[in-house]
């Protein structure tokens, strides 16, 4: 019954040591993410030629471009990349190791003895001792924490003299398995793999944090985006508030050269042209400065080329009144925002520290088994055949208790670890709490936003009106030119403020989606997660 388990002992102990070398230790399934920003659209394709001068684009493509191009992505991307390494480096500590040692002795020593080889003499004689050993060890560590090993071992030995040996040169080999398991400290399951799964927590952190980059470089494009398009627009505003100016210029001169006019209106006309010429210089150069501040955060200036190119957009200001619920933005929001789901996963890694610091306040009491097999033979395949032969075998167990005193480094990690995991939790509830007020601030800011282009259309409205009585007033001769201008600069500023505040609903909309955390969504764009076992 001895024999037969002795047997079994050996050859599942050969047969797991094989397994680990010669394969990988399966762990379990990891979930390797692989971010994904798709392509362009096709309408924002562009040719590198030297002959480009404009660019057009979407929201959508701005912010592809972005995500493709921007220099902190690449970072978040590169960061994520590296904790994929991590969670290898922890899966490394399991991988078997194969140990060869080879060692040759030669010892001639002089004999101080009559008796030699059985007769006596009266001269020193050498002793001669060679002695050739080969060793292989294979060992891992399992996930129970215990380190399992197969030793061979051969030893030959020739002796001279030799009256008394049997068999000489003799071949001593045996062949032992034997497994170390910690009882206490350092041994289970968890403590031994809780290292992966903090890996992987940080894998998804890693991830957690690109998405919240995208995120924040996708709200930076749209808001840099709708302030380009706004620039636009009051570039346009400008331009007929010049026409308006030059049209009553036009007016007045003719109205001086047939005597129904002062000749004094037409400097006051000409002092409201000059006035709104200086108004379309500066919206012009404030075009270029919201270009360069898209063409930045894209990363486009990176290319002479493209940065010399002028952007179109193609996305217009759009204002379509919606209805939000706080509550329900902020429970997408909980849901959906990455830098929450990043802090709970650091939340979850310092509970599992702390667990197993926890196990390294006990003392270690590790236990030892294992089975030898000795042969002995003239050649090394009788040495062999007399191993495994099972006529000399033996087995050995072992029990060693190691009681730390004070053990004042285990307890004060330990005490670490558990402050580092309440301090987890608390910056849960912070941005918990961020989030809520985030997420009202915008709800808020959409809701003032229709407001607001519901009162300035009315105001342009009323605008439009007044420079339309103030123009047939003064074709009656009842009012001045001064007036008239004066009519058409409310109008032209009440155009700017209609203008302002749906470009300022649409910059709105897009910082409450951000504070969801689903501007990608809105835009059709995807952060792709491939999982591979």
């Amino acid at each position: 019954m001895i024999t037969k388990y002795k047997r079994f002992f050996l050859t599942f102990s050969v047969a797991l040591s094989s397994f680990l070398y010669y394969q990988n230790i399966s762990l379990g399934s990891e979930n390797t993410s692989k971010v994904q920003i798709p392509p362009a659209a096709p309408q924002a394709d562009i040719e590198m030629d030297s002959n480009l001068k404009f660019i057009s684009l979407s929201l959508q493509d701005s912010i592809i471009y972005a995500l493709r191009n921007n220099f902190d992505i690449e970072l978040s991307k590169l960061n994520s990349k590296l904790s994929d390494q991590d969670i290898t480096i922890e899966k490394a500590r399991f991988d078997p190791t194969l140990k060869l040692e080879g060692n040759i002795e030669n010892d001639e020593l002089p004999i101080n003895s009559r008796l030699v080889g059985g007769l006596e003499t009266t001269t020193i004689s050498p002793f001669v001792d060679q002695g050739k050993t080969a060793d292989a060890v294979i060992q891992s560590l399992i996930p129970t924490g215990a380190t399992v090993s197969v030793e061979y071992n051969i030893f030959r030995e020739f002796v001279d003299p030799n009256p008394f040996r049997l068999l000489n040169p003799s071949y001593t080999n045996y062949i032992e398995a034997k497994i170390t398991q910690p009882l206490l400290k350092g041994g289970g399951w968890f403590y031994n793999r809780s290292p992966i799964y903090i890996a992987r927590n940080n894998k998804k952190i890693s991830l957690s944090q690109f998405k919240s980059k995208a995120l924040e470089v996708s709200d930076s494009v749209q808001e840099a985006y709708w302030n380009y398009v706004r620039a636009m627009e009051n570039l346009k505003v400008a331009k007929k508030s010049l026409e308006r100016a030059e049209d009553l210029l036009r007016k007045n001169k003719i109205q001086v050269e047939v005597g129904t006019l002062a000749p004094v209106e037409i400097i006051d006309a000409e002092s409201g042209v000059a006035s709104r010429v200086e108004t379309v210089i500066s919206a012009e150069n404030a075009i270029k400065d919201r270009e360069d501040d898209l063409k930045r955060i894209m990363n486009l200036a990176d290319n002479e080329i493209i940065s010399d190119a002028t952007i179109i957009p193609t996305d217009k200001p759009f204002f379509e009144p919606i209805k939000v619920e706080v509550k329900d933005t902020i429970k997408v929001a909980m849901e959906r925002r990455p830098e929450l789901t990043g802090l709970q996963l650091e939340t979850e890694n310092a509970g599992m520290q702390t667990k197993r610091r926890k196990n390294e306040l006990y003392p270690g009491l590790d236990f030892t088994g294992g089975v030898r097999y000795t042969g002995l033979g003239d050649e090394v395949s009788g040495a062999n055949d007399s191993t495994f032969s099972e006529a000399f075998q033996g087995e050995f167990f072992t029990l060693t208790l190691e009681i730390p005193l004070g053990n004042r480094s285990a307890r004060s990690a330990y005490n670490k670890s558990k402050l580092n995991e309440r301090q987890a939790r608390i910056n849960v509830r912070k941005k918990e709490l961020d989030i809520v007020v985030e997420v009202r601030e915008f709800v808020r800011q959409v809701m003032t936003n229709i407001e607001r282009v519901n009162a300035t259309r009315k105001a342009r409205e009323l605008a439009e009106k007044r420079l339309e009585n103030e123009e047939k007033k003064f074709n009656v001769g009842r009012t001045t030119s001064l007036e008239v201008l004066r009519a058409q600069e409310n109008l032209a500023l009440a155009e700017f403020e209609a203008s302002r505040a749906i470009i300022d609903y649409e910059i709105s909309l897009g910082n409450l989606e951000k504070a969801k955390g689903t501007i990608l969504d809105v835009y059709d764009i995807k952060l792709e997660e491939e999982s591979e076992t």
